[in-house]
C-alpha cells in the first residue's frame, strides 16, 4: 500500500477478484456500466441535460422508466443511500400532517428513521419487538400486533421495515389490506431498504409498492445491482403531498449529485427490469446449494446450521428471501469465525453477531465461492474454542414516558448502571447484537434492562453495545 495515498492505492491494488464477497453492494457483471468517470464527470452547469433536485429532463425520463420498472406511480433517485431517502420522506410527512403526525413503528427501525424523529419532532410509538434469542434475529410482528397497535395509539402513518436485515418478510398485502379497513387515511411507509430486488421476481416477498403501500425506500446498492450509496424513492399516488415531498427532495438532495452514481442507477433499473427474473432465480439456486453444503458436512455436524427458508417462514415470517444464508454456530463466536475468514481467505461475510455469521449471496459470486467458504469454515471451525458464555435473552420491554426528541432536549446527568433503574433515558442504548435498541430516549430504563447489560459484560467480545460510554458503566439520563 502506498502509505501516501492509503485510500486510492487500497481500492486500486486490494479491491480486486481475489476477495470472495458475501457483501453488498451486489452487482451483476451484465449490468450496464458508467464509462470514463473522470472524463465524463459534470454538473448540473450543464443545463441542457435538466437537473436531478428538479426532475426535469434525462433524470424525469430515467425516474419515470423506474417508476414503471419497480411498480409505482412515482420515483426519485438518490445518492445518500436508504438514509438519506429515509430524512427525505419524513421530512415530507411532517410538513404534510404537521403537528398532528403520529407515527407507529417497528423496533428494528434503521438509525437513519430514529435521528429523523428526533430532528422533525415526530411523536413516535414503538411495537414491542420479536427477538428470536435461539437464532439472534428480529422477527417481523405480526398484522394482529399491528392492527391493535395503531387502535392504541391512533397513529396516522405506519412504519414498516420490511424484509429485516436477515430478509424476513411479513405479508405486505394483507397488512395493507388491514390497515386500509380499519383506517383508509392512515399512511403506509415501508423501509425496503434490502428488498430492491422483490419487484423483479416471484421467488422473492411482495414488493411494497405492489401490495399497495404509499411510499417506500430501497437501498439499490444492496441487493439491486446498484454502486453503493444508491438508492430510489417510490410512490403511489392518493395520500402522499407530492408538493412536500418533492420540497423535501430539494431541500435535502445535495446541489452536486454525482450523476455517475445516477447514472448507476438508469443502469441498474435497466438490467432488473430486463434480466432481474433470471439472475436472482440464480442467486436462489445457489443459496441453496451453500445451505445445502453446510448442512450436509460431516466436519461441521452438530457444530454450524444454515437456517432454512422454510423453518423461517413456517416459525417466524409470512415469507423470506431465499438469497440470504444465515449459519448458526452452536457454542462458537459469529465475530471470530467472520474474522478468520477475512484475515486467513480473503472472504468477506455481511454481518456477524455473538453465534450467526450473515452470508449474502450476491451478483457476483459463483459455486466456486460457495466450496471455498464451506471448506474455509470446516478448517477454521476445528480450530476455535467453544464459548464459555451464553448470550443473554433479550427482554421486549417498552415503557415511553416522554417522546424522544423531548429527552433529547432535557437537562442530562449520567448515573451508573445499577443507579438507572426507574429513570429515564436520554441517549438511545443499541446492542450489537440484536441491533435493535434496547431503550430509546424517553423511555423508562426497567431492572431487566439493567440486569441484560450486566450480562452483556460477560460476553463483551461477541458484541458491541452503541451508547455514550462505551464501557457499559454509566448511562446519560434525563435530569430529575
Amino acid at each position: 500500500m502506498n502509505t501516501d495515498l492509503p485510500l486510492l492505492s487500497v481500492f486500486n491494488n486490494g479491491i480486486d477478484s481475489t476477495i470472495t464477497r458475501w457483501c453488498t453492494p451486489s452487482i451483476h457483471p451484465s449490468v450496464p456500466r458508467v464509462r470514463g468517470i473522470y472524463e465524463n464527470d459534470i454538473s448540473i452547469s450543464y443545463h441542457s441535460l435538466g437537473n436531478p433536485s428538479m426532475n426535469t429532463g434525462i433524470f424525469k425520463k430515467a425516474n419515470e422508466l423506474a417508476a414503471k420498472a419497480y411498480g409505482a406511480d412515482h420515483t426519485l433517485f438518490g445518492v445518500n443511500g436508504s438514509t438519506g431517502s429515509n430524512f427525505m420522506v419524513l421530512r415530507a410527512l411532517k410538513n404534510q400532517l404537521g403537528p398532528k403526525m403520529k407515527m407507529l413503528a417497528q423496533r428494528n427501525i434503521h438509525k437513519s428513521i430514529s435521528v429523523a424523529v428526533e430532528d422533525y419532532q415526530i411523536e413516535t410509538e414503538y411495537l414491542d419487538p420479536h427477538y428470536v434469542d435461539s437464532l439472534q434475529i428480529f422477527a417481523p410482528n405480526t398484522i394482529e400486533e399491528v392492527l391493535e397497535g395503531l387502535k392504541r395509539s391512533r397513529a396516522n402513518v405506519l412504519l414498516v421495515t420490511n424484509p429485516t436485515y436477515e430478509g424476513l418478510s411479513t405479508d405486505l398485502k394483507k397488512l395493507v389490506k388491514t390497515v386500509r379497513a380499519f383506517d383508509k387515511n392512515i399512511i403506509i411507509f415501508i423501509d425496503e431498504a434490502w428488498g430492491a430486488h422483490f419487484p423483479f421476481s416471484k421467488e422473492m416477498p411482495l414488493c411494497a409498492m405492489k401490495a399497495g403501500a404509499d411510499i417506500c425506500v430501497q437501498s439499490i446498492h444492496k441487493q439491486g445491482s446498484g454502486l453503493q450509496q444508491t438508492s430510489m424513492i417510490h410512490w403511489n399516488d392518493g395520500r402522499i403531498d407530492v408538493t412536500w415531498l418533492k420540497d423535501s427532495y430539494k431541500s435535502l438532495m445535495t446541489t452536486s449529485p454525482s450523476f455517475h452514481m445516477l447514472a448507476s442507477l438508469d443502469g441498474s433499473r435497466y438490467f432488473m427490469e430486463h434480466e432481474g427474473e433470471e439472475a436472482i432465480s440464480r442467486l436462489v439456486k445457489l443459496a441453496e446449494t451453500f445451505r445445502d453444503r453446510v448442512n450436509t458436512s460431516a466436519k461441521l455436524k452438530e457444530k454450524v446450521t444454515a437456517i432454512d427458508c422454510e423453518d423461517l417462514r413456517q416459525n417466524y415470517c409470512a415469507h423470506s428471501d431465499a438469497t440470504k444464508v444465515l449459519v448458526h454456530l452452536e457454542g462458537f463466536s459469529g465475530m471470530e469465525l467472520a474474522k478468520r475468514l477475512e484475515e486467513k481467505y480473503q472472504i468477506i461475510v455481511e454481518k456477524y453477531e455473538a453465534n450467526n455469521v450473515l452470508f449474502i449471496v450476491t451478483f457476483q459470486n459463483t459455486k466456486a465461492d460457495v466450496e471455498k467458504t464451506v471448506a474455509a469454515i470446516e478448517t477454521e471451525i476445528k480450530k476455535m474454542k467453544p464459548q464459555t458464555n451464553h448470550f443473554p435473552k433479550f427482554p421486549n420491554l417498552i415503557k415511553k414516558k416522554m417522546n424522544s426528541f423531548q429527552a433529547k432536549l432535557a437537562e442530562k446527568e449520567s448515573v451508573t448502571i445499577q443507579e438507572a433503574e426507574g429513570r429515564v433515558a436520554a441517549e438511545d442504548v443499541v446492542p450489537y447484537p440484536p441491533g435493535i435498541p434496547l431503550c430509546v430516549k424517553g423511555e423508562v430504563i426497567q431492572p431487566a434492562h439493567i440486569n441484560y447489560l450486566k450480562e452483556l459484560k460477560k460476553t463483551k467480545e461477541l458484541l458491541t453495545v452503541v451508547m455514550v460510554d462505551e464501557s457499559v458503566q454509566t448511562i446519560k439520563v434525563v435530569k430529575e
